[in-house]
């Protein structure tokens, strides 16, 4: 029963023993008022917030990297770019996670910031994972693809799956979850007609890639190449195991690892949820969205819960605490027309 109850851990990347059961009662419940996803793809996400920010007066820029925040008297002052250029902002938001924000773009002799580095420093990083993206010849349709998510577990106790692959990577994979991004949107047989997708994850430690986590993107050599290879073969199988009919239809797969995400999002240690959902998380009073830096406030999943949902929540307090306003009722209320 135990591990019926607790099989969506995978949404917050913690097994059961060592997770919050608040964070776990959170997530499962928000499940019993249905689910949803954006018509167009994640995507669609951005784009429909893009003209939002831009009648505000602000702008979306890539290929930006913020090196440092800068501060003056502990308070924020503006950001400093990797190329050297300097932007002055009376406010600062950070969504590049608490751990990034405190340890990396800060300076270290900020004494208002002690205790808080201190107990950051006790808790661990959230899992990594490996995500094999799968693209098909056949509708969902043709496939019978109805989009319900999979989670398939070797056995009941998920700690005990875990730890016996952290041991012994040869080990049933603790976790797959199967997701059918197309079979979801009503608008993908429009866009790309006679095509599917699919996606497939496992959790695992970062440290079964931490050797390649210094080596540039698509230059990390043949045995990390040879390893994704097996890896990605692994979760193919589970993945035809589960749904036969894709068999034969598979145009297209791609792996991506620990490493990867290291590379695009930053993670040190290459983790999906920031901070791991323990209860000593969210007994640390001071990492929320106010910080004692002066103008700076942190958003994402590290202000609120893990994942999409909880990312754009913790935005929802941020902008709260930053304009002095509830603002929780507006993501309730319909958007007025663009």
């Amino acid at each position: 029963m135990i591990g019926v109850l607790t099989v969506q851990w995978g949404d917050y990347g913690l097994p059961p023993s060592r997770s919050s059961f608040a964070i776990h009662a959170t997530i499962a419940g928000h499940y019993f008022g249905g689910a949803s996803y954006p018509v167009g793809g994640a995507s669609t996400i951005a784009a429909a917030i893009l003209p939002l920010i831009e009648r505000g007066g602000g702008a979306v820029v890539t290929s930006a990297e913020v090196a440092d925040i800068t501060c003056c008297e502990e308070g924020a002052t503006g950001v400093r770019m990797s190329d050297g250029r300097e932007f002055r902002a009376p406010i600062v938001i950070s969504d590049a996670g608490a751990t990034n924000t405190f340890e990396r773009l800060l300076p270290r002799d900020i004494p208002v910031l002690g205790v808080l580095r201190r107990e950051l420093g006790t808790l661990p990083a959230s899992t990594a994972h490996l995500s094999l993206y799968v693209g098909l010849n056949e509708t969902d349709e043709t496939l019978g693809l109805t989009g319900t998510n999979l989670w398939v577990y070797p056995g009941f106790d998920h700690d005990e799956n875990l730890q016996q692959f952290a041991a012994n990577q040869e080990s049933p994979l603790p976790v797959v979850y199967i997701s059918f991004p197309s079979s979801k949107d009503p608008d993908f047989r429009h866009r790309h007609p006679g095509k599917s997708t699919i996606e497939v994850i496992t959790l695992l430690p970062y440290d079964a890639f931490e050797r390649w986590g210094g080596q540039r993107w698509k230059h990390r050599g043949e045995e990390y190449d040879l390893l994704k290879q097996q890896l990605a073969a692994r979760l193919r199988h589970e993945l035809e195991r589960q749904e036969p009919a894709v068999a034969g239809h598979i145009d297209y797969t791609e792996l991506s690892t620990p490493v990867s995400t290291r590379h695009f999002m930053n993670y040190g240690k290459g983790e999906i949820y920031g901070i791991a959902s323990t209860p000593a998380r969210y007994a640390i009073r001071e990492l929320g969205a106010r910080t004692p830096i002066r103008n700076l406030y942190l958003t994402g999943q590290d202000v609120a819960s893990p994942g999409i949902v909880g990312a754009m929540y913790g935005g929802v307090i941020s902008a709260s605490v930053a304009l002095g306003k509830n603002l929780m009722g507006a993501v309730s209320k319909p958007l007025p027309p663009s």
